[in-house]
């Protein structure tokens, strides 16, 4: 895993270095967490921002492709692009469903309309991502329900907990031959900021697929501590074997894993899945 990350550090600094030689232009860097990316279809998160000020400039109205290249260099395809808000009005990135021949080390540039195309940037695709992926079984965790708490607030950090998302174990609900939505977040805790968001957006869409079973598994375990630095994370999320946070799930009734989605994902993304098995 260390080797993995150093490769994708030195790649993409080194390709950046090339890139800011030749003039200013918008960067792009792999925004999806380390060692995620396989091979085949892969959903690459990509986020564009402007070196001299920071700010995000993937945006909803203007079209972005991503060019694919090999280590050297060579143009492998080119992918449109589309827009998710990380943050919803605040901030966003871009995402595509790239093809990944083999494991190794890649780069991509973007082009947004109205600007540049962005410097290049390097990460590295691995044979086999570490967390549980579509065609796995689902791990049957057994995870934290509201009935075995005085307090919601014992057992998740979102400030309005929907008591549904807490009435079943995962292990449950992933067995019990109905289709099922886990969603993996910390919404008080996240580092970037979109759990908060992602789980809203798993809570509405509950709502329209009354078929499905919804759970919310917080990240951390004991949510009283005095800092940061004491969380410690719940099992289920190393069976699940996750590298970062927020993740959404989908299973279907027999228990296996048909997608998922890391970060940030468009409400047309889960629709598609979950209309596939069977719903609303």
């Amino acid at each position: 895993m260390r080797t993995i990350r150093l490769a994708a550090a030195i790649v993409t600094a080194a390709l950046l270095t090339v890139a800011c030689s030749s003039g200013p232009a918008p960067l792009a860097s792999i925004a999806s967490s380390g060692a995620s990316i396989g091979t085949g279809e892969q959903r690459i998160l990509i986020a564009l921002v402007d070196p001299e000020t920071n700010a995000y400039l993937a945006t909803d109205t203007d079209a972005a492709t991503a060019l694919l290249r090999n280590e050297d260099g060579s143009p492998l395809g080119e992918y449109e692009l589309d827009f998710v808000w990380t943050v919803p009005g605040v901030r966003g990135v871009y995402y595509g469903y790239l093809e990944i021949p083999e494991a190794g080390v890649y780069q991509l540039t973007v082009e947004r309309q109205g600007l540049a195309t962005s410097a290049p940037t390097g990460f590295v695709a691995v044979e086999e991502p570490p967390m549980i992926s579509p065609g796995d079984p689902a791990p049957l965790s057994e995870t934290r329900v509201g009935d075995d708490f005085d307090d919601l607030s014992l057992i998740t950090s979102d400030p309005q907990p929907n008591p549904d998302l807490y009435s079943m174990t995962v292990a449950e609900a992933v067995s019990n031959g109905t289709p099922s939505v886990v969603v993996f977040a910390t919404p008080a805790f996240c580092r970037t900021q979109s759990c908060g968001p992602m789980l809203s957006q798993v809570k509405v869409l509950k709502l329209d697929y009354p078929g499905f079973d919804f759970v919310h598994v917080e990240i951390y375990e004991d949510l009283q501590v005095e800092t940061v630095a004491e969380l410690e994370v719940v099992d289920s999320v190393l069976e699940w074997q996750l590298p970062s946070e927020p993740w959404i799930y989908i299973i279907d009734a027999d228990g296996v894993v048909v997608a998922a989605f890391e970060g940030a994902v468009n409400d047309n993304e889960l629709t598609s899945v979950l209309d596939g098995l069977g719903g609303p």
